[in-house]
């Protein structure tokens, strides 16, 4: 059996596929360090998405266009890069954030199935892999969030009126970024 705890971490650092990464700075944008917990409890809502919609997707429970998906994976990106922008630095994690991050991480994690049924063994545990996997997932997510936090936090200490403006460029950066892989990845 692989190493899919190695994989799942892999997977939401790889630079190439730095759309994961790209959510999550979008999904950070108006937090502070001081925020960790509920920030840390919005990248386990979106790990628990992505872990179902892979495992339905990868048990061939439900289908779908991969073309599709990958468009809208950058669109969950550009409406959270949205949401902070009109909700400024607002930092109430309210149970729309929760829900949007669940449901963003079946968007997500409907992306990634066909590899990850391609790199699970036949004869190990199905189960054990996902959750080996989705564990990865959720402790390279919190990496990047610890990481993107801090990086706020040093700004915001290095210079003290930057809160606000940080929170926009941040948010508006994703947003930019977001509609660049939409137009890429539009279904022709």
């Amino acid at each position: 059996m692989g190493n899919f705890f190695l994989d799942g971490i892999l997977h939401i650092t790889d630079v190439e596929g730095y759309d994961h990464m790209l959510f999550l700075l979008a999904m950070c944008a108006p937090f502070t360090f001081k925020d960790w917990k509920p920030v840390a409890i919005l990248a386990t809502a979106f790990t628990i998405g992505h872990c179902i919609s892979l495992a339905l997707a990868a048990l061939d429970v439900i289908r779908f266009s991969s073309a599709i998906i990958e468009f809208l994976i950058p669109i969950t990106i550009l409406i959270t890069a949205i949401f902070n922008l009109t909700m400024g630095v607002s930092t109430k994690v309210t149970s729309y954030r929760y829900s949007s991050a669940a449901l963003f991480g079946i968007i997500h994690g409907m992306g990634f199935s066909s590899f990850f049924r391609m790199i699970s063994d036949e004869g190990d545990s199905f189960m054990k892999q996902l959750f080996l996997f989705n564990l990865g997932v959720e402790a390279g997510q919190l990496l990047i969030v610890a990481a993107i936090l801090t990086i706020i936090a040093l700004t915001n200490r290095l210079i003290p009126t930057s809160r606000g403006k940080l929170s926009k460029i941040l948010a508006g950066l994703s947003l930019l970024l977001a509609i660049g892989l939409a137009i890429e990845k539009f279904p022709s």
